[in-house]
């Protein structure tokens, strides 16, 4: 009993401290004032027996006991041996929404619902160039995913390659081989030769590389996934970097079923010190697929990231698109979204995701269940999450997610709910990821 009272104190405390911090700053709790509880503890238990058991208070960093959060050091599956190393996660959650239907609507990867999924079990494989002497070296990388994402990263967009690896009758499981590259370069020039990740865009489709867990509109609509062909990059200095290759169109395999060619590129900047811009584009051919992927094709997307102080990050990014084989005539898209991100210590960060998607001429956006098959309008979404990190290797993203949808004229269908019947969704879900 007298164990069980002792943990409930320091934990107590521990929240007292934590709350403290959030609710005043990092001055809030002074170190006096933890020597005075620390002392009061003592007294009541026995502060050596604390340590012993590992229950001792977090040591104050600076003013603040809340920012003594330390994650260790990542474990990994395969450590780097000779410039090779071998790795992955898994990511798993649980994505709902306010009518308790089975579909979340048109939210991407998180449009299934009412069930726990495995997202991505995700491995990979990679030789790094070895080049910082200036000499040509070269290097490789192979991944493989499985899971729910699995479907939404094939090379849908010629149907070839690792199109159709499902492993579930509804297509809500699968496998997809999004990356296999060969890569050729020196100190200032790279070469990638193969199939990989395009880019253009903020997120991304692996999930420990985004705050949270579900995606923008922007992403998951107006934007490629993957590319098959070749993409070179220039770093002219620190600051400026050009990026320019050719690509047999979005999220197509080897074979270019519908002989698409396009040009990807773009240039990253760091304006200062705090500031960085990257512009990429797509353009060109993007074949005689239709209805999906034909006529020409056009898309670019710019990324604004500002270092606000030690703590605060905004991006902002705004795309523009136009094909004029989707649909009767050209179908354009274009938006705007804001990301607002906080790191409260090395564990825990707040963060804020706004978004206007448009989508011109209703020929982007549709419902997993086929009831809602698109309608000219403008999507929004406010999603804000929360990403807890215990350790190097596991890390937890709730959130909550408003979206509603205006469009342009009355319409049979709306996007949310299993009738249809729904112009707007309250949703909420958490997942979480385990790295080795």
């Amino acid at each position: 009993m007298s164990r069980i009272l002792l943990s409930a104190a320091v934990v107590s405390l521990a929240l007292i401290n934590s709350r403290a911090c959030w609710a005043q700053g990092e001055t809030a709790v002074t170190h006096d004032r933890l020597l005075h509880e620390s002392a009061l503890l003592e007294e009541t238990a026995g502060w050596d027996d604390l340590e012993a058991q590992g229950l001792a208070p977090c040591e104050p960093v600076g003013e603040c006991c809340c920012s003594s959060c330390v994650l260790g050091e990542p474990w990994q599956l395969f450590p780097e041996r000779c410039g090779w190393i071998a790795g992955g996660w898994l990511s798993a959650g649980i994505f709902e929404n306010e009518f308790g239907d089975r579909t979340n609507g048109p939210l991407g990867f998180n449009d299934y619902a009412n069930g726990f999924l495995s997202h991505q079990n995700w491995l990979f494989i990679e030789r790094t160039r070895q080049s910082e002497c200036g000499c040509w070296d070269w290097g490789l990388r192979a991944d493989f995913v499985h899971g729910a994402d699995g479907p939404d990263t094939q090379a849908f967009g010629d149907e070839g390659w690792d199109f159709g690896w499902n492993t579930s009758n509804n297509n809500v499981y699968g496998a997809a081989i999004p990356q296999l590259y060969l890569e050729l370069g020196n100190e200032d020039l790279s070469i990638k030769l193969g199939h990989f990740y395009t880019i253009i865009g903020y997120e991304v489709v692996q999930a420990p590389d985004n705050f949270f867990f579900s995606h923008s509109y922007t992403m998951y609509y107006g934007e490629p996934f993957t590319h098959t062909g070749a993409l070179a990059t220039y770093n002219v200095s620190d600051d400026v970097a050009f990026m320019g290759g050719w690509t047999a169109g979005w999220d197509s395999g080897w074979e270019n079923r519908f002989d698409a060619s396009t040009f990807l590129g773009g240039v990253a900047l760091n304006l200062t010190e705090e500031t960085s811009m990257t512009y990429a584009l797509v353009a060109g051919d993007f074949g005689n697929g239709a209805p999906n992927n034909a006529g020409d094709i056009y898309m670019h997307s710019v990324v604004l990231s500002r270092q606000i102080s030690d703590r605060l990050t905004h991006i902002l990014q705004s795309d523009v698109g136009n094909n004029s084989g989707l649909g009767p005539g050209d179908s354009e898209w274009y938006g705007v979204n804001s990301y607002l991100l906080y790191m409260v210590n090395d564990c825990w960060s707040i963060g804020q995701r706004s978004e206007w998607f448009r989508d011109d001429d209703g020929a982007r956006v549709s419902s997993p269940n086929g009831g809602f098959n698109g309608a000219a309008g403008s999507y929004y979404e406010l999603t804000v999450g929360i990403n807890y990190r215990p350790n190097a290797n596991v890390l937890f993203r709730p959130e909550i997610r408003w979206d509603w949808f205006e469009a342009d004229r009355n319409v049979a269908a709306l996007p949310w709910s299993d009738l249809n019947n729904q112009d707007r969704q309250f949703a909420y879900g958490f997942d979480a990821i385990l790295t080795y």
